[in-house]
């Protein structure tokens, strides 16, 4: 039987031609589709399957509206052979008569929830495939922020990433010359979600897409509340925005905010192609897999372009777009998913929507958008096929002209979202009593509104006509003025408005369920701005202060949880009103305190094979009903036991349709105020069925439904409140079921009565717990019952009260002993007396230590090598002992003279991650450009005796050590060291193997270690060689069992991390490796979170951070790690996407400086800091290089400049050099670790010591000194400055390059030889140039030299502690 079902059930649902027929009847089976088939509407054979990408929406969230084809594969980058499955931009561009260039100039902001970590670069892939332009965070195209504006980015979340990357992908096909501004909200609540828009409106853009929205079904209001009114002004309410958002994919019904009055609520539609003139043809999106929202608002009120009959109120939709994902379109998305994927829902119709607003211009500054397509419907796609659920009219059923799931149609071209001629209506909105502006007036134009500014002005355009023009304040009377507004013409319209008088509402808030006690709530009230009011919570009192002689509607929602949300309609007139609000416990499920959830009624089990006494069934179409014998052998998979009642659609059989009912006897709820109905059921769903629970009290005439279910399967106990038959005497319930070949229905326990709260005997203690120092609330602090420790409540910030609030229901009153605890704190203790059935107040005092130290801030000034020394005084002011340790956090440097960064550089080159040399993939690349300007942040050092990349660089005891790369022509084994004192580099014993492309290295315990690189015959190397400065030998170590070449790497506790990396053809691992000398032994880490390679790693501070690299494409994605909990965790993104970045840790910072992206080269650098986790900008280096090597100093080693051969510069970012953030050479102190009594004081003694290696440069060494203590407050920080004085052997050697006619040359190569080293500075944009030398170097030969002009040589002589100037001009050669 089931094996004969599923044949049926392909061959009916087939809809493609006569292929499947024949498949089918010979009995063949189906074949996954292929990860790039035909386009969407040629669908395979099987019935596609999708899944939902969001989850579902929780109470104050939204969820997304994406879904995706399961039966799709994936398939991971460019597919240069296949077309993805599912519509491309040509398609799309095809179908909707749109422009192939849109966009230019305007910005599409995406708002979603969470983070997508691969949201560029998947873009990046899905614009290559289908040849659109690039848009980058390097070219400005594309940027992504926080809901607040900034950087801190949530957590990734990959359902939300899957809808990210759907929006990102239609604005792109849609408007492919646009900017996008994605914006990521914390969470999916409705504040997190709406904060974003807000942020996307403030950063100036036009067009704002929100694919998300409220969980609904076909219930009125459903999906809406009555506060969806304030959070629409709140959030929603921009005018001069295009603001779409998606009706939903749970077929007819409303969510929000796609019902608010203010945006453009989209539909959704099924597209196929056909032969048509237009070439396609659309319906109602409705199957299976769920259909576009629709119908009518429950408290919207209707917008004047809406003139629809059968809603008194707003009506969804507006327009609409392709959105079934049978005929979906091609989404990229790589963040934990597959790559390619065929999506649809109304989540694609709405940025679809949001990027032809932007393809048809820039709103109208005071308009709404989403009246444009109303003023020129005719310019649109009318859909007049489909429906989307059950009712009577347009509203679930297309038609011609405006129905609900598709609106008024689907774009025809950019007419219909465009708006017409328009005027402008500006003035000023003052206070007719003092003549003050009034900033936040509404002025309402016919549909179009403003709001006033700071200085009381506005100005809006509206088209031509005759207006009343009204101002409306918060606190003022209204007031109309008339006006007529020409195309083109300017009205001016002032307006001074009366001040209202005041009055006060006030009031007490308790339960009203039977313990009576006065409850914190909130209250807000209709049409007020500000924030809510808040009860005292140990009253329940309240007071409002509002404008007399108007309506308010205050809306109360206890903080407690449990209880029902209150509504009061409260009329102010010329006198206080005082409003006493009881609020119930939720029924549905009891959980306010005090409560424990009871029934009273009567259990239906349906145990006999035929229908009990008093029940009925009905069958209205004679093609089967419910039965009690179970005919298809299902058995009861419903949670209950024994017999049960069954509808059973597939047993009926293909030819037959149902609808029948299960029909309860008639029962008498008189006396019942919250009736309910609970059952067992499992549901098993298909799209041509459906299955409601209904309540008559009226003997059957009238039904309204209390429980339903279309798709998705439902198993377990189910329950639905019946608050249309509370206190009625006539009562009935039906199981009823529709279908056509179908699945089945079971039910059974059904219980049918009343469902309440029964008050418990108790008491509420509520209180604060303070801080003794500072009198402040404490958050997080445990409270506890020393007598039962069960009881316990944590503090929280509460909202109106402040910090260190809680409260706990005692079941037991009288005396109880509670305890406040909090870690670093000393916990209080205090004897409460519970009262029953009210609120008890209990405040506990919580005492700590407290640390203060006597400067901010201490300054010395040494001469090279000399020292100083200085003093800061602790004093704990707390009232108990604090313990306190002291240390070092080294900070940056300032040369003696005053620096400039050269300019910024992103040269245009042929870049590769992959291996330069060996018989296969051998890499081309251009010629390098010319040396462009430069600055004297970087000071020059001595060249390397070979040009070289991919060389491994480490500092130990003075010296720069680089070992391994690739010169140009070969492979390199070759090490050098570079002493700093001496300006020279000498070579030293060569290694056994050639290691081109970044062996992962570093020093630990003296000796330096390097394993991975490609090896001579192309594959990563896994010998680990070992380097000993002492004895200037090589070793090896434990061979790696995977080894990678272009690994991040870094020394973390002793341990070589080699994080990602390339295999011998490919780029982008997520391996991360872990070599322990003590044991001599590999290990592997967690995985890093996305495939890399040449990421830019170092350890600080205990953890593990790297930035950049290489995985699909260049990233911005960067990730700590903590050994303790073997985890990677986002943190913030790296200002730009870099690959092969020169990078080491140092001063407490992860330095990044240079590298390239797709196809530039770049000479920016910047800091990152885990202690705020935010980025800075590090001065720009003289020249642009990527696949350099690196170390703390900050020293440039080598690298390319997009050329086939490597640089032999080498540079120092002076001030860097501290590897160890927490030991600041230079500086030592007198105390480490010191207990203080309350009151008592400690004097630490400070040593600054500018004779440490560290020191290579005169100038000033920052630090800080930093007090840690055992308490509970913000650790304390002395600044430390170090200024040292230059040697006295050393001289300045500095100068201008000019043309013949004066101007100054940028770029000029100046090449200074010594009989002790070769130097090579380059002349920024002023021409200049400098640099510090010993003396005693002297003379010294100067060679300069730039492309176009004849080069000079000159002989200098560098003079002791003086500045040598030296000008020179070029002739043109």
């Amino acid at each position: 039987m089931q094996g004969t079902r599923t044949l049926r059930r392909w061959a009916r649902t087939g809809r493609y031609g006569l292929a499947l027929a024949v498949a089918v009847g010979a009995g063949l089976g189906m074949a996954q589709a292929p990860s790039f088939a035909a386009p969407a509407d040629d669908l395979s054979a099987s019935q596609p399957n999708t899944e939902r990408v969001c989850a579902p929406a929780k109470v104050g969230e939204y969820t997304c509206f994406s879904l995706r084809r399961t039966d799709v594969a994936g398939a991971k980058g460019i597919q240069p052979n296949a077309t993805p499955s599912g519509y491309g931009p040509g398609d799309l561009r095809s179908a909707y008569q749109l422009p192939a260039d849109g966009g230019a100039g305007a910005t599409v902001a995406i708002v979603d929830a969470y983070d997508d970590p691969n949201a560029e670069a998947d873009l990046a892939v899905y614009r290559q495939q289908y040849g659109l332009p690039a848009c980058t965070t390097a070219d400005g195209c594309f940027s992504k922020i926080d809901q607040r504006g900034g950087t801190s980015l949530p957590q990734a979340d990959s359902g939300w990433a899957g809808e990210i990357s759907l929006d990102l992908d239609m604005v792109s096909a849609v408007a492919p010359n646009a900017h996008i501004l994605l914006v990521e909200a914390d969470s999916a609540s409705f504040e997190d979600l709406g904060a974003a828009v807000n942020t996307a409106v403030a950063a100036g853009v036009k067009y704002v897409s929100n694919s998300y929205g409220t969980g609904y079904d076909a219930t009125p209001g459903s999906g809406e509340s009555q506060d969806e009114l304030t959070y629409e002004q709140q959030y929603y309410n921009h005018p001069g925005v295009a603001i779409t958002a998606s009706s939903g994919d749970s077929s007819y019904g409303v969510s929000f905010p796609a019902a608010s009055q203010y945006v453009t609520s989209v539909g959704g539609t099924s597209l196929t192609r056909d032969s048509s003139s237009r070439g396609w043809s659309e319906s109602v999106w409705h199957n299976s897999y769920g259909g576009a929202g629709s119908g009518c608002s429950q408290y919207e009120p209707k917008p004047s372009f809406q003139s629809d009959t059968a809603c008194d109120q707003r009506t969804v939709a507006d327009v609409a777009a392709v959105a079934d994902p049978a005929t979906g379109v091609a989404v990229y998305n790589s963040y934990q998913a597959a790559g390619w994927a065929q999506y649809g829902g109304t989540s694609a119709s709405a940025p679809i929507i949001a990027g032809v607003y932007a393809d048809a211009g820039s709103p109208v500054a005071g308009s709404y958008p989403n009246s444009y397509p109303y003023a020129k419907a005719r310019a649109l796609n009318d859909v007049t096929t489909g429906t989307n659920g059950a009712c009577s009219n347009y509203l679930c059923q297309a038609g011609a002209g405006y129905d609900g799931p598709t609106g008024l149609g689907t774009p025809n071209g950019l007419a219909a979202f465009r708006s017409g001629a328009q005027g402008t209506v500006s003035g000023t909105v003052t206070s007719a009593k003092s003549g003050a502006a009034v900033a936040g007036a509404t002025i309402k134009v016919g549909d179009d509104q403003a709001t006033s500014g700071a200085d009381g002005s506005y100005s809006l355009a509206v088209p031509p006509g005759s207006y009343d023009a009204v101002a409306a304040a918060y606190g003022y009377q209204s007031k109309t003025t008339a006006v007529t507004v020409t195309a083109t013409g300017t009205v001016t319209a002032d307006f001074a408005l009366a001040p209202l008088a005041a009055h006060t509402v006030s009031g007490t808030v308790t339960d009203g369920g039977g313990n009576d006690w006065p409850l914190y709530a909130k209250i807000t009230v209709d049409g007020v701005p500000g924030g809510p009011v808040y009860t005292d919570p140990y009253t329940g009192k309240y007071s409002i202060r509002l404008p007399t002689g108007h309506d308010y509607t205050l809306h109360v929602a206890a903080q407690q949880t449990g209880y029902r949300a209150v509504t009061s309609a409260v009329r102010l007139g010329d006198a206080d009103v005082h409003r006493d609000l009881s609020v119930q416990p939720d029924v549905s499920q009891c959980a306010a305190p005090g409560y424990a959830k009871k029934y009273d009624g009567s259990t239906q089990t349906f145990d006999a094979t035929t229908a009990p006494d008093g029940w009925t069934v009905t069958d209205a179409t004679g093609g089967g009903a419910w039965r009690f014998d179970d005919p298809g052998k299902r058995t009861n998979t419903t949670g209950g036991s024994g017999g049960f009642a069954v509808i059973d659609s597939a047993y009926a059989g293909s030819s037959k349709t149902q609808d029948t009912a299960l029909v309860s006897p008639v029962l008498d709820m008189s006396g019942n105020d919250s009736p309910v109905i609970t059952f067992d059921t499992y549901y098993r769903p298909y799209f041509t069925q459906a299955a409601t629970v209904d309540v008559s009290i009226d003997g059957g005439s009238t039904w309204t439904t209390a429980w339903q279910k279309k798709t998705g399967t439902v198993s377990g106990r189910q329950q639905a409140l019946l608050p249309t038959a509370a206190n009625q005497s006539d009562v009935q319930v039906r199981f009823r079921f529709r279908g056509s070949y179908g699945w089945w229905w079971e039910v059974d326990d059904v219980f049918l009565g009343r469902a309440y709260c029964d008050p418990q005997h108790g008491g509420l203690v509520a209180g604060q717990v303070l801080d003794a120092n500072t009198g402040d609330g404490v958050d997080s602090a445990s409270v506890v019952d020393d007598d039962q420790p069960s009881q316990t409540a944590s503090t929280v910030d509460a909202p109106g009260l402040g910090a260190g609030f809680y409260w706990m229901y005692y079941p037991q009153t009288g005396s109880h002993s509670i305890s406040a605890s909090r870690v670093n704190y000393h916990a209080a203790t205090d004897t409460v007396s519970v009262t029953p059935n009210d609120v008890t107040r209990a405040d506990l005092t919580l005492t700590a230590g407290r640390i203060t130290v006597d400067k901010q801030s201490v300054k010395k000034t040494v001469a090279w090598g000399g020292s100083a020394s200085g003093a800061v005084t602790v004093t704990n002011t707390g009232d108990q002992p604090a313990t306190i340790r002291l240390g070092e956090q080294a900070g940056g440097f300032q040369p003696q003279a005053a620096t400039t960064e050269a300019p910024k550089q992103v040269v245009k080159a042929t870049v590769s991650p992959l291996r330069h040399t060996g018989k296969t993939g051998k890499f081309t690349a251009g010629a390098p450009a010319a040396a462009p300007a430069a600055g004297d942040a970087w000071t020059p050092i001595a060249d390397v005796p070979t040009n070289v990349q991919d060389n491994a660089v480490g500092v130990y005891d003075g010296l720069v050590y680089s070992a391994f790369g690739y010169s140009g022509g070969a492979d390199l084994d070759s090490m050098y060291a570079y002493d700093p004192v001496q300006g020279s580099w000498r070579k030293l014993a060569s290694a056994a193997d050639v290691r081109e492309g970044l062996p992962a290295h570093g020093f630990i315990d003296g000796k330096f270690y390097a394993v991975g690189g490609w090896g001579a015959k192309g594959a990563p190397d896994t010998k680990l060689e070992i380097y000993d400065p002492k004895t200037d030998s090589w070793s090896t170590g434990a061979t790696a069992p995977k080894a990678f070449a272009g690994a991040g790497s870094a020394v973390l506790n002793g341990k070589l991390y080699s994080v990602g990396g390339c295999n011998s053809a490919t780029c982008g691992q997520t391996t991360v490796m872990v070599y322990d000398p003590a044991k001599n032994s590999w290990s592997q880490a967690a995985d890093y979170p996305e495939g890399t390679s040449w990421a830019s790693c170092g350890s600080i501070a205990g953890k593990l951070y790297c930035a950049g690299g290489l995985g699909s494409g260049p990233t911005t994605h960067s990730y700590g790690y903590d050994p303790t909990s073997d985890s990677w965790t986002r943190i913030a993104d790296l200002p730009l996407p870099l690959f092969g970045s020169a990078y080491a840790a140092a001063n407490g910072r992860l330095l990044v400086s240079g590298g390239a992206s797709t196809s530039t080269v770049t000479n920016q650098g910047f800091a990152y800091n885990p202690q705020d986790d935010t980025w800075s900008a590090l001065p720009n280096a003289n020249q642009a290089t990527y696949r350099g090597g690196s170390a703390a100093g900050l020293y440039r080693i080598g690298g390319n400049a997009g050329g086939p051969t490597p640089v032999s510069s080498a540079a120092l970012l002076p001030g860097y050099g501290q590897a160890d953030a927490s030991d600041v050479s230079w500086l030592s102190m007198s105390v480490g670790r010191v207990t203080l009594a309350p009151g008592q004081s400690k004097k630490v003694r400070l040593a600054f010591d500018a004779s440490v290696g560290q020191i290579n440069q005169p100038g000033t060494y920052r630090g800080t000194v930093e007090v840690v203590s055992d308490t509970p407050y913000e650790d304390a920080s002395v600044t430390v400055a170090m200024k040292v004085q230059p040697p006295t052997t050393w001289g300045r050697f500095s100068g201008t390059v000019s043309g013949p006619d004066g101007t100054p040359l940028a770029g000029v190569v100046v090449q200074i030889d010594s009989w002790a080293a070769s130097y090579v500075v380059i002349t920024d944009s002023a021409g200049h140039y400098q640099l510090w030398l010993d003396y005693r170097s002297s003379p010294v030969t100067v060679i300069y030299a730039k492309d176009g002009y004849r080069p000079q040589v000159r002989t200098v002589t560098i003079e002791q502690g003086k500045t040598v100037e030296v000008d020179v001009t070029l002739a043109k050669g």
